[in-house]
């Protein structure tokens, strides 16, 4: 077992599985605490219950006293928030603790019947290695079976269990964690049970059912944070989504374990509430019918992007019409957030806002040899992704490698330290992605990342960018346009 992250209840529920099974010696791969509280009792009750223990990086860091647990994901968010636990995890830690805990080894190596089994955390190379199945190379196990002199070896850390056979019956193993899920929207832990007689390795990897809800609620009472406590309730992690290697970030959505994850909804917006104004729009010849299809297809998990819906803090149709100032605001409603000249946004509830231009606001818009349709019409539809969390940096990250998939075409701005700029408003980085001839969806989707300030001091203003499809874009990236308003 690892990875309990202070997870009592699940990690006793693991012990009594264990038990149950027959199992004679119990192992403890790192990571004791963490995120869930209550170090001083996980540590006490592996102390009883284990006959072996490994170090993970949250026991190294605590016995260095460090302030960063050392996790090593490729995210800075994922780190920064396990940092978080970590700090929330050691503040609960007395010096005894520390003491035993600067007892366990990096790595050991138990004799079974059938051969050498090494444990480690991360991998058999560093403590605070994911080891991905996804991406994991047969002879790079092999070679590491082969330092050690060993017929396989155990892990954790990652948090996604697995089980590699290879070749002449050794073997590689990720035991899971036993104190959060794995991500795939079932609230179960896991843990690694190992038979090693001669022949062949019998290894499988328990599910263990918990009162996962009543532990939720004992976390909420100390109080910890949301961000630690959904993934215990909800089975689907909050942070360390971004550190994932693009095929296993959503890998709740392939979960059997509940049949209610075939459904899905996004977790700020209220799509039932845009009905009212989106017929509004349309009885005033704003928009056609067939855009408010359009709109509301947003929510159909046909829609590529449809991962980043369920993260957005809320969407947006930008309309052009011929003058906002003639818009018939008393029956539009809404709440005016941004109005410029020439320009002006209204938000609805439900997470609904609708984007009102007269003014240049896309490259296509300096063409005169390129007529746009006759107005209003819908330019794009936006997706709006404020929160600066892993889970939902790594949604807008995926945007290039689900374009290329899906056969769409894709433009970036921003990044790398440089904002966005449009209509007196900012954000961090924003991607267009634009869909083929004969697809369902018509318009340029704009997937824009990080909180969006309005009233920034801005030099210029980024357009949106024309297709690349386009006839015009070779000519526009030679001249590269700008507007200033």
């Amino acid at each position: 077992m690892g990875g309990a992250y202070g997870n009592l209840a699940a990690l006793e529920a693991c012990l009594d599985d264990a038990t149950s099974s027959h199992a004679d010696q119990r192992a403890f791969l790192g990571d004791s605490i963490g995120c869930c509280g209550h170090s001083e009792e996980v540590v006490a009750m592996i102390r009883e219950r284990f006959d072996v223990v490994v170090a993970g990086n949250h026991e190294q860091q605590a016995v260095a006293r460090a302030e960063t647990c050392g996790c090593g994901y490729s995210s800075p968010d994922d780190e920064a928030i396990s940092c978080e636990a970590f700090q929330l995890a050691t503040a609960q830690l007395g010096d005894a603790a520390r003491d035993y805990l600067a007892t366990w080894p990096d790595h050991q190596i138990v004799e079974l019947e059938g051969g050498r089994v090494l444990l480690c955390h991360g991998s058999p190379g560093h403590t605070s290695e994911f080891l991905y199945e996804v991406e994991l190379d047969d002879l790079r196990l092999e070679a590491w079976l082969d330092e050690f002199d060993v017929k396989g070896f155990i892990c954790t850390h990652s948090g996604l269990p697995f089980v590699r056979e290879l070749r002449g019956g050794r073997f590689a193993v990720n035991c899971g964690v036993v104190g959060k899920p794995d991500h795939d929207g079932d609230p179960a832990v896991h843990y690694a049970l190992v038979e090693l007689h001669d022949g062949r390795p019998e290894i499988e990897i328990r599910r263990v059912t918990y009162d996962h809800e009543a532990w939720a609620q004992r976390m909420e009472s100390i109080p910890i944070a949301p961000v630690f406590v959904e993934p215990v309730r909800t089975g689907v992690w909050t942070s360390g989504v971004a550190s994932l290697p693009i095929g296993e970030r959503h890998r709740y959505l392939r979960s059997s374990a509940r049949a209610e994850m075939r459904e899905w909804r996004p977790e700020l917006l209220e799509s039932q509430q845009w009905a009212a104004p989106l017929d509004t729009a349309r009885e005033l010849g704003l928009v056609t019918a067939r855009e408010v299809a359009e709109i509301n297809g947003l929510l159909d998990p046909a829609f590529p992007w449809f991962q980043a819906v369920r993260r957005a803090d809320s969407v947006h149709a930008h309309i052009k019409v011929g003058d906002v100032d003639q818009l018939p605001l008393d029956r539009l409603g809404g709440r005016i957030e941004n109005a410029r000249p020439g320009y002006l946004k209204l938000c609805y509830a439900g997470g609904l806002n609708l984007i009102f231009s007269s003014i240049p606001i896309a490259e296509e818009d300096q063409l005169e040899e390129h007529p746009r349709p006759s107005r209003p019409f819908v330019d794009h539809c936006g997706i709006d992704l404020r929160r600066e969390m892993g889970v939902v940096r790594a949604v807008f990250d995926d945007t290039p490698e689900l374009a290329r998939r899906a056969g769409w075409s894709v433009k970036s701005q921003g990044g790398a330290g440089r904002a966005v700029f449009c209509c007196h408003a900012q954000v961090a980085q924003k991607y267009w992605v634009y869909p083929p001839i004969d697809a369902r969806w018509q318009w340029p989707i704009e997937l824009a990342f990080g909180p969006l300030v309005i009233g920034a001091e801005m030099n210029g203003c980024d357009l949106r960018p024309i297709d690349p499809k386009h006839p015009a874009a070779a000519e526009l990236a030679a001249c590269a346009p700008t507007a200033t308003h």
